[in-house]
């Protein structure tokens, strides 16, 4: 087996989490959007119009392994909303207040900063592979919970335009190493999007997940990150 030179994480519920569910993040972000809104809209029917969108987008992204950015649904969502095309002034508050709730929510798990801490001591590269439509988002959550520092690459598939698990996106990440597959390791929590992306790529794969995976085709599998930092240090 090759010598690991780096070691790439998954960012959404491998290193970190949000303090309230999903839905109500995007809602206080809605709420503040209707306020900068030109004609006010209620959040509940901003809400509305974004799920629908949502809808469309997940399927398109999930089918073609591609990422809708988030300039891209920030403008439908304000088009659908005020009848006419948004200014592009508009555009940039309501990212900003998006990136900004997706950040302040963020929560890392407490074994995350151990283990970076005791893997940033080795002559290692650590990045990151994260699905996420803005590359901001990804990295102010990285920023916020301080973890940013013990990264050499943030790769998303926002900055990337290609979605885990479709090889490229892996691929691109070895690419700002110079590295083999072979040479580097995935650890993420979704068996589909980490574990199959980075083990068709040709690297080694490590899940961490306290959901039951009876049939997992990772190569080493764990439940907690602290579970898995003895074996991470070793390979």
């Amino acid at each position: 087996m090759a010598r690991t030179k780096a070691i790439f994480f998954d960012l959404g519920e491998t290193l970190v989490t949000q303090n309230i569910e999903d839905n109500l993040v995007t809602m206080k972000a809605l709420q503040k959007i209707s306020r900068i809104l030109p004609r006010g809209k209620p959040p509940s029917e901003l809400f509305s119009i974004y799920k629908q969108g949502y809808k469309v987008n997940e399927r398109f992204r999930t089918k073609h392994h591609v990422e809708i950015p988030i300039q891209a649904w920030i403008v439908q969502l304000l088009r659908r909303a005020l009848g006419h095309e948004p200014g592009d002034s508009l555009v940039e508050d309501a990212i900003k207040i998006i990136v900004s709730a997706r950040a302040e929510n963020a929560v890392v798990f407490p074994d995350s900063k151990p283990l970076l801490e005791k893997l940033s001591k080795r002559r290692i590269k650590l990045g990151i592979i994260s699905n996420v439509s803005s590359h901001d988002v990804a990295v102010e959550i990285l920023r916020r919970v301080r973890l940013l520092e013990h990264f050499d690459k943030v790769v998303t598939s926002a900055f990337v335009g290609i979605r885990k698990p479709d090889p490229g996106i892996f691929l691109y990440a070895l690419m700002q190493f110079k590295l083999l597959p072979r040479e580097a390791v995935i650890v993420g929590d979704s068996e589909r999007h980490d574990i199959w992306g980075g083990r068709i790529t040709g690297m080694k794969t490590v899940l961490v997940s306290k959901r039951p995976m009876v049939d997992s085709i990772a190569d080493y599998r764990f439940f907690s990150l602290a579970e898995a930092s003895v074996t991470l240090a070793s390979l």
